[in-house]
């Protein structure tokens, strides 16, 4: 075969393997997106109440049902310690629409739910005291900050895995046709005979005839003649 061919499949091969490998991180990462749900990822659903802050993360994204026909420009929330030492834990909401009804990134929130706001410089292992106008579900923004990371690895996993798993079934196909017309050229090596008569050894029955009877000049003219 020869090493143009082998170079081409060997660079297909590779190609295709990592395009292979990128569908499959973009694969997962998409499973990761449709399993997040605001109900079965939330540390706290209901209204008025005590929470309890048990995770890392010390920010808390908050979500109220779309079904529900809560405004954005009418949510509120207050929340403080439990034990009134001094805190700087507070709820930062979002604009609303013009109308108030809704949120202004109201498009890119989960289906069936509206992201208001958040809640800031939450203490792990501290109790706090919420006050709410309505019900809402509150979602670690780690998490949140996980999934907008995975929506980035789907799309890079799905459209570079999909360019180079082409490239390189094209780089496949192309080293294929070239390793079935090209042929690795073999050196031209010869031998001198007692008569003088340069023998072609990678072409039998092939033959040079010197006229002289020195080896050396005999060389001299096979070289003469494969040159013209």
């Amino acid at each position: 075969m020869h090493s143009v061919a082998k170079i081409t499949l060997g660079l297909g091969g590779v190609a295709l393997v990592i395009g292979i490998v990128l569908l499959v991180i973009g694969g997962n990462s998409a499973g990761d997106i449709e399993e997040f749900t605001v109900e079965d990822d939330s540390v706290w659903s209901g209204g008025t109440g005590s929470y309890t802050h048990e995770i890392d993360d010390d920010s808390l994204f908050i979500f109220v049902s779309a079904f529900d026909e809560i405004r954005c420009d009418e949510f509120t929330l207050d929340i403080v310690r439990s034990d009134g030492q001094v805190s700087n834990v507070a709820y930062f909401p979002d604009m609303c629409t013009a109308d108030g009804k809704v949120p202004e990134g109201y498009a890119d929130d989960p289906f069936g739910w509206y992201h208001l706001g958040s809640i800031r410089n939450l203490e792990t292992g501290v109790s706090y005291d919420l006050t709410t106008s309505d019900d809402f579900s509150a979602v670690s923004e780690d998490l949140i900050m996980e999934l907008i990371g995975g929506i980035f690895g789907a799309i890079l996993g799905f459209g570079g895995g999909a360019s180079c798993a082409c490239c390189g079934v094209f780089l496949l196909f192309i080293g294929l046709v070239l390793a079935l017309t090209m042929s690795e050229e073999k050196p031209t090596s010869f031998q001198i005979d007692q008569d003088g008569r340069i023998i072609l050894e990678n072409q039998p029955g092939a033959e040079i005839t010197s006229s002289g009877d020195d080896p050396v000049e005999s060389a001299d003219e096979w070289y003469k003649q494969t040159e013209k």
